[in-house]
């Protein structure tokens, strides 16, 4: 009798633990995920599977349904995650490999998207088509800058400090043509050339009243980068900006008390500087990191630059990036040796057709490379805070792009003998344009 309770008891127990089972297995989610794949059912197929992979649930055709719901609800980051977990198990699966190759540059990722290219199945490259022109983008770009404060400036004596003197600009532009040319499947090379006139401004303190004097220079801007996909989404830039420039002589030796000590010569000053650097990348599903180092040799002093920018994808896709960047600079020349921060953060909202990116860099930003050298800072004030916000149009053959951005500029009094006494500060701003035909 006892020992006929004992079983009762056992198989009791048994029952209740078996009831407490989960009921995921592999059969079960197979035919779950499989049937909410049929009906298209995107949001509840992804329930059901992070359900299973936390159960430790896994197999291939779940990764592949998985990878595909992603990229139906524009995740393109976790469809990547998933359709390339599911290449690795099966290499020969046309559909994901399709499905891989869009997501790849639905999320950006054009060049990683081009080396999947040449691994794809000979069907799908009849479909896709795909053509490398030497010649596959052409961009025109301009910046007008303009100093807010100029008018004050000029007349203004409250500032001029004692028989200091100062500089100061009035506005310069920045006209661009650059081309963009595909080499190969893993490269991508853009180089632009750029004028920008300038238009500054001496002012001396003469009997207590301000004389001014203008004068002009030119630069000229040569800029390459050439970028390298490593595959699994790593990617070199080695990039260059070579400037030749000029500006008016001024001497003073050949002016007088009554009009100025510094007077235009009539003659130019040319300079050459260049920046050379490379960067490492590697996005991952919710983030991009970037590491620069580079080497300049700006306005006659030598700059060693190291920095690292991250970009975050929350969303897993691009519709909404945080993005923030530190760069370190250490500057030294023959009078002086000095170290500098600058420290940059931002938002970008990206839609299918359209962008929206706005940006706060702050730090002192003098004799300074930002996006891989693509714009310098080299004038002779040195940027505090920089306030900007861009916004990118998309069409299928054209990009179009148009934004603001506002400084606050320091710069400082000189006396007699060239040496810097106290500080100034005044304002710039930037308005921006380009135009971009794909070709």
């Amino acid at each position: 009798m006892v020992k006929k309770i004992g079983l009762i008891a056992a198989l009791f127990l048994a029952t209740m633990i078996h009831g407490q089972e989960t009921p995921f297995s592999y059969k079960s989610m197979d035919s779950i995920t499989y049937a909410l794949f049929l009906k298209q059912d995107w949001k509840d197929l992804l329930i059901q599977g992070k359900k299973s992979h936390k159960e430790g649930i896994d197999f291939y055709y779940l990764d592949v349904r998985m990878g595909i719901a992603y990229f139906k609800q524009d995740k393109m980051f976790l469809a990547v995650k998933m359709l390339e977990k599911a290449y690795s198990v099966n290499p020969y699966d046309t559909v994901v490999q399709d499905y891989l190759y869009w997501a790849y540059r639905y999320s950006g990722l054009f060049l990683e998207s081009d080396v999947f290219y040449t691994k794809m199945a000979k069907e799908l490259q009849d479909q896709i088509n795909l053509k490398l022109h030497f010649v596959s983008a052409v961009a025109l770009g301009a910046v007008g800058n303009s100093n807010p404060d100029y008018d004050e400036m000029l007349s203004e004596k409250d500032a001029i400090n004692g028989t200091d003197s100062r500089i100061f600009p009035e506005n310069f532009q920045d006209y661009s043509l650059g081309l963009n040319h595909r080499f190969s499947h893993s490269t991508n090379f853009f180089h632009r050339v750029s004028l920008l006139p300038r238009s500054t401004v001496l002012q001396e303190n003469i009997a207590g009243r301000p004389v001014n004097t203008a004068y002009k220079g030119n630069e000229i801007r040569y800029y390459a980068d050439a970028t390298f996909a490593l595959g699994k989404r790593v990617y070199v830039d080695i990039y260059l900006n070579l400037i030749f420039g000029n500006f008016d002589e001024l001497d003073s030796t050949i002016g007088n008390s009554q009009n100025g000590m510094f007077a235009n010569t009539g003659n130019t000053i040319n300079y050459n500087n260049m920046v050379f650097g490379a960067s490492l990348s590697r996005v991952c599903y919710y983030l991009k990191q970037n590491l620069n180092l580079s080497y300049a040799n700006l306005n006659e002093s030598n700059q060693f630059q190291a920095g690292y920018s991250l970009s975050v994808f929350p969303l897993g896709n691009t519709l909404l990036v945080p993005f923030g960047s530190v760069q370190f600079q250490h500057e030294t020349s023959d009078v002086f040796d000095d170290n500098r921060m600058v420290y940059t953060g931002g938002l970008e909202l990206n839609t299918k057709n359209i962008s929206l990116t706005g940006y706060i860099n702050t730090g002192e930003m003098k004799n300074f490379a930002s996006n891989n050298a693509s714009i310098i800072y080299n004038q002779n004030a040195t940027a505090i805070n920089e306030y900007g916000l861009i916004f990118r149009l998309h069409l299928k053959k054209a990009a179009f792009k148009i934004g603001y951005s506002y400084m606050n500029m320091e710069d400082f009094y000189f006396s007699e003998d060239l040496n810097y006494t106290s500080s100034f500060n005044f304002n710039q701003q930037n308005i921006i344009g380009g135009i971009t035909w794909k070709i």
